[in-house]
């Protein structure tokens, strides 16, 4: 039994290196990765959500909702039904910063890293997103006087992944939260609420959640990928109502970064952005000018957490 589900899909690639625009065939600036939560009492309303947003550009009933293949002006009305009222919900998005990663070297992590290497950026930002997920869901179920909430996690079948290994990941991160011995514990999972029996993965052409949330992320990479089309058009900040909010608002203004989206690392991401991009974020309650005040971050932290998944690939380049 489950009371929440989290839907997750992702846009970009796990490459680090020839990143665009520098590239012009190259690999994508961001890798995104979102997720589209619902209570458990609404997931039998998600096919009906699908439904309402293809047939109201002439879509049929029953069809997969593919962010990629709209047009660009039903791109936007997408985004702006996704974060209606009647379509109760919460997303969340984490947007690495690729950039922050080329050169880097993990000697320690490269030397235990098994499996496909590049499953280390994915997997370390979905903890990220997890991160934020678990802990919303606990404060959330106390407002609704749900005692041990349960979240069930739906991923996208993703061509490569390592899914076995993923949730050998998450159990350990699970472990060490127990023990109090999380690496990089800024925050943390919360292992009360995520069971591993309740991670899954299904294509997303059968899981109308994860058609939600392929438009929730795709929305938010179209609008920071500089060589995506339509970048101008921003569509995610149409999804403002739809993300998770910080708990204390500045000034009466309602904020969403760090907690319904993140930029990672955003001390470091912060300096390298165009100004273009650094509005975008500073629409969801980022201060570009205060960011770019901090430290940067230690170059041995970068992506520590996920060190015994390193990718060799670095250390041998």
């Amino acid at each position: 039994m489950h009371h929440y589900t989290l839907f997750v899909d992702e846009a970009g690639d796990d490459k680090v290196d020839q990143l665009k625009p520098c590239h012009k065939d190259g690999n994508s600036e961001w890798l995104c990765i979102g997720g589209y939560l619902v209570r458990a009492d609404q997931e039998s309303d998600l096919e009906r959500r699908t439904d309402e947003i293809l047939t109201s550009f002439g879509g049929q009933a029953g069809g997969t909702l593919h962010y990629k293949k709209l047009k660009a002006k039903n791109r936007i009305f997408t985004a702006k039904r996704l974060a209606k009222r009647d379509f109760s919900a919460r997303g969340f998005v984490v947007c690495s910063y690729k950039q922050t990663m080329i050169g880097y070297e993990n000697p320690r992590a490269a030397a235990a890293a098994t499996g496909n290497p590049r499953d280390v950026l994915y997997n370390f930002v979905s903890r990220l997103l997890l991160e934020r997920v678990t802990t919303y869901v606990t404060k959330t179920a106390m407002r609704h006087a749900i005692r041990e909430p349960v979240l069930r996690v739906v991923m996208a079948s993703r061509r490569g992944h390592h899914f076995g290994r993923f949730k050998a990941y998450v159990i350990q991160l699970k472990n060490q939260a127990v023990a109090g011995t999380t690496y990089l514990d800024a925050r943390e999972i919360d292992p009360s609420v995520l069971c591993s029996d309740q991670i899954l993965r299904l294509p997303a052409s059968e899981s109308p959640g994860l058609q939600l949330a392929d438009t929730l992320v795709s929305a938010f990479f179209q609008s920071i990928e500089q060589a995506s089309p339509n970048y101008t058009d921003h569509p995610a900040l149409h999804l403002k109502p739809l993300m998770a909010e910080r708990e204390k608002r500045f000034r009466g203004q309602r904020r969403y970064d760090n907690e319904g989206v993140t930029l990672y690392p955003a001390k470091d991401a912060i300096h390298s952005l165009t100004a273009q991009q650094c509005r975008f974020f500073e629409a969801f309650g980022y201060d570009p000018e205060w960011l770019k005040s901090r430290p940067r971050e230690r170059r041995s932290q970068q992506f520590s957490q996920s060190q015994r998944m390193w990718s060799r690939e670095h250390r041998e380049e």
